[in-house]
């Protein structure tokens, strides 16, 4: 009896010692619990949050970039159009005198040289000569040198050939000095005869530019057509031609095969071209006074 009274007591105090297993969660892991699901909630809309965040951070960037080049652009306008323009002198001069660098050549673009007297060797006349040529000139004669002459290729073969020419005209034709106002080679260089300042051996207010070659035979090169061209140009420009001025062959002026049924041919169709003397229309030069015998070597 006494021994299973002992046995009780045991069982019971160790019952007592043994606490039981509490279902009710405490308020410390409640605190923990709810605090990690804040946490992890937290994390979460931290995660959502971030992609809008940088969707917007950079749509900002992009339209203040947009901003800023419009408004370089407008300002970049606004100077341009309030910029003060200097305007250009109307009669602003070009020049293929001795104004250019020792050695070289003058040009008068896409690669046409003059070449002026001193340069060919034009040889000191012992005759002056006397009529000048008065600007702005109404009419271009265009001639060539005939006879047989090949056309010269470079410097050194045409400043022999101008040699040549001036020699001619004064020892044979017994003229004060060559020719024509000015020579064109076939490669396109002006060579200087009278220039601007005297009248050509016809001395009837014209321009003589001659072909340097025999154009009944041969025919001018496309940089032999285009130095005449930019040499009409350049007078016109400079106010030593007329702006309506009238280009004419000499075979229009008088009985001749200059300057060539090959040069003919092309200078027929270039825009300043007058056909005076062809198909019944009026003589060259008849509307300035001019007479048959005005189209003769004078000078």
């Amino acid at each position: 009896m006494k021994l299973l009274l002992k046995v009780h007591s045991e069982r019971t105090a160790r019952r007592r010692r043994t606490p039981e297993p509490n279902v009710t969660p405490s308020r410390d892991s409640s605190r923990i619990n709810s605090h990690n699901a804040n946490g992890n909630g937290n994390v979460n809309r931290g995660r959502d949050k971030s992609p809008s965040k940088r969707v917007t951070r950079n749509t900002i960037l992009l339209i203040t970039l947009i901003l800023l080049v419009l408004a370089t652009a407008l300002v970049v306008l606004y100077v341009e159009l309030n910029r003060s323009r200097t305007e250009l002198p109307r009669k602003k001069k070009i020049y293929f005198g001795n104004n250019y660098d020792h050695d070289t050549f003058p040009n008068l673009g896409n690669g046409h040289l003059v070449i002026d007297r001193k340069q060919w060797g034009a040889a000191k006349t012992s005759r002056d000569l006397t009529i000048p040529l008065k600007s702005p000139i109404p009419y271009v004669l265009i001639t060539h040198i005939g006879v047989q002459s090949l056309p010269c290729e470079n410097v050194y073969k045409c400043s022999i050939k101008m040699r040549t020419i001036q020699d001619s005209a004064v020892a044979e034709k017994h003229l004060p000095d060559i020719q024509s106002n000015f020579y064109v080679s076939d490669e396109g260089n002006i060579y200087v005869g009278r220039g601007w300042d005297w009248a050509n051996t016809y001395a009837n207010q014209t321009l003589a530019v001659t072909f340097m070659g025999d154009y009944g035979r041969f025919r001018p090169s496309a940089k032999q057509l285009e130095g005449v061209q930019f040499l009409l140009a350049h007078a016109v420009a400079n106010g030593n031609l007329e702006v309506d001025y009238k280009l004419v062959a000499q075979n229009q002026t008088k009985s001749s095969k200059s300057p060539g049924a090959y040069v003919f041919e092309e200078i027929r169709n270039w825009p300043h071209f007058y056909g005076c003397n062809m198909d019944g229309a009026p003589a060259c030069g008849i509307e300035l006074g001019m007479k048959p015998e005005s189209w003769d070597s004078k000078q």
